[in-house]
């Protein structure tokens, strides 16, 4: 399979397949996880490049910007303290 086919499709289902995850390195532990089960034949090395891609399209759609519901992402809470 071509590599840039697979990385267009993956991208295309990031909002099935990453199910509201907002950040890129858990996004990439899944992306990996998924490629090796549908994709077992594919290398290690190739896998990181097309988990790596695919980041880089959803970092470049804001993918990462917002939790479920477009609401902001937050790792802590910490934000509200900066409006304070």
């Amino acid at each position: 399979m071509n590599l840039k086919t697979l990385i267009d499709e993956t991208a295309n289902r990031a909002d099935e397949v990453l199910g509201g995850c907002t950040n890129p390195s858990e996004a990439r532990s899944l992306l990996l996880e998924l490629l090796a089960t549908e994709h077992p034949v594919i290398p290690l090395p190739d896998r990181q490049k097309i988990a790596a891609q695919v980041i880089a399209i959803l970092d470049n759609e804001g993918f990462f910007e917002s939790g479920p519901g477009g609401a902001s992402w937050t790792a802590d809470g910490d934000d509200t303290e900066e409006e304070e």
